[in-house]
């Protein structure tokens, strides 16, 4: 790939996220504006920033390496994501929706009427975020690296304009970015593949490398639920929800994300079917996407895509930088919030994520584990919150204890015919049906 054309391209579209997201920010005139985009976003826009959202780094980048590993049978690892819009849009997103907040974690103080508990969820959410924020900075840095890009005053230099657009826009800026960064990264991953497609169309149809799904299988649960379940209570999911026109945008908004998610995917895994079709070597460190993309088309083209997958890293990562700030001004700051304050919580967020980048660099333990320990512990709560208004504290507190300690325990003592991972949401709903079972009986 020609690192001139890449370069160039790059900070030239950085400068369009720059404009876009300067000319969102006007008229911000509380937190609500901030956070919230002022809760009147419509369905294309929403679709957009739901669709920038779930399409990141990992799934792109992750997609085609195992992919190239598994084959075909890797459409599971979009799936969760995908499916998770489209449960949003048949009536979880309405419902989160329908509740006057702005964090996911004030609907436990809203059903349970537990501040306490809003602080534990919203802690957990902060920490499970944050991580993926740090691995979404690593993997843009492995990314470039891969590439021959190693500079790092360039490299703080791309993630400084990020940091400057999301912390002076808020929400509005960062919808703003999503719109042309996911419209930018969907044409071309669809150009590309038209054009590995129609120079040769047998590839499409050849063998799928399905001697490997039992290995691809037994990574059902990380690859299919974890992030299925995590969509239900992630913040900058919830964060849309609330900050829609309606609860029937929300629906229609997420239904179709999901939709669109699933069909983007499906492009890297193609191309890592077909880098292991065509015995293309891919050397150590680097990615099978971008190398298959070089190997069957152009300079151009291979930096076109370059800055789609860096485009669709930053939109996960601008969303993430909102979404962790929200929780941490909603649920922690109970002063009078004016925006340079928002704005001074999103940069010290910011900086302090890169910082942390540069001392970490698993990027799939970083997510594995930020799935986990939210899962495990707010999954069942907030699920039943949905269904109940009128929720019992106690049932809360147990499903977040014995769902932290399975995280924890079976870590130590896995199980060798379950997944860990539903092993400790099982334990957070014995948990919470242990509590509900004996509030049951003594009203009885």
């Amino acid at each position: 790939m020609n690192l001139i054309i890449f370069i160039s391209l790059l900070f030239g579209l950085q400068a369009i996220y720059w404009m876009v997201g300067k000319r969102a920010s006007k008229n911000l005139n509380n937190d609500q504006d901030y956070f919230l985009a002022g809760k009147n976003i419509r369905f294309f826009p929403l679709m957009m920033t739901f669709l920038a959202t779930q399409v990141g780094g990992g799934l792109v980048l992750g997609a085609a390496d195992e992919a190239y590993r598994f084959g075909w049978p890797v459409l599971l690892y979009p799936l969760g994501a995908a499916i998770g819009l489209i449960l949003l849009g048949m009536g979880l997103g309405k419902k989160l929706a329908q509740f006057q907040v702005s964090t996911v974690a004030q609907i436990m103080e809203v059903v349970y009427k537990s501040p306490g508990l809003r602080k534990v969820a919203s802690l957990l959410s902060v920490i499970s975020l944050f991580m993926i924020l740090v691995a979404q900075i690593i993997a843009s840095s492995k990314f470039l690296v891969s590439l021959g890009f190693s500079n790092t005053a360039l490299f703080v230099l791309f993630w400084g304009i990020v940091i400057l657009y999301t912390v002076r826009g808020g929400l509005k800026a960062v919808i703003a970015t999503d719109i042309v960064q996911a419209a930018f990264f969907s044409v071309v991953f669809f150009l590309c593949f038209g054009f590995v497609f129609f120079s040769d169309p047998g590839s499409f149809f050849q063998a799928p490398l399905v001697e490997k799904f039992a290995g691809a299988s037994s990574k059902l649960c990380g690859w299919l639920l974890m992030p299925l379940m995590f969509m239900i209570i992630e913040q900058d999911m919830g964060q849309r929800c609330f900050a829609g026109g309606s609860p029937q945008i929300v629906s229609r908004a997420s239904f179709w994300a999901g939709v669109f998610t699933l069909l983007i995917c499906l492009i890297p895994i193609f191309f890592g079917v077909l880098g292991k079709t065509l015995g293309i070597v891919v050397p150590d460190g680097a990615s099978v996407l971008m190398t298959v993309i070089e190997k069957t088309t152009n300079p151009w083209i291979t930096a076109f895509v370059g800055c789609a997958v860096l485009a669709a890293i930053i939109s996960t990562a601008s969303s993430l930088i909102n979404a962790i700030c929200s929780n941490l001004s909603s649920d922690f700051f109970k002063l009078k919030k004016s925006i340079p304050m928002v704005q001074g919580i999103t940069a010290v967020t910011s900086i302090g994520a890169l910082f942390f980048a540069f001392y970490f660099n698993n990027v799939v333990d970083l997510l594995i584990q930020s799935y986990e320990l939210s899962v495990s512990c707010l999954f069942v709560p907030i699920l039943a919150a949905l269904f109940k208004r009128e929720g019992n504290f106690r049932s809360a507190v147990q499903a977040i204890i014995f769902g932290a300690f399975g995280f924890c325990f079976f870590r130590f003592v896995p199980l060798e015919f379950f997944p860990r991972e539903i092993a400790s949401v099982a334990l957070s709903y014995v948990g919470f049906a242990t509590s509900q079972w004996l509030v049951a009986r003594r009203t009885a």
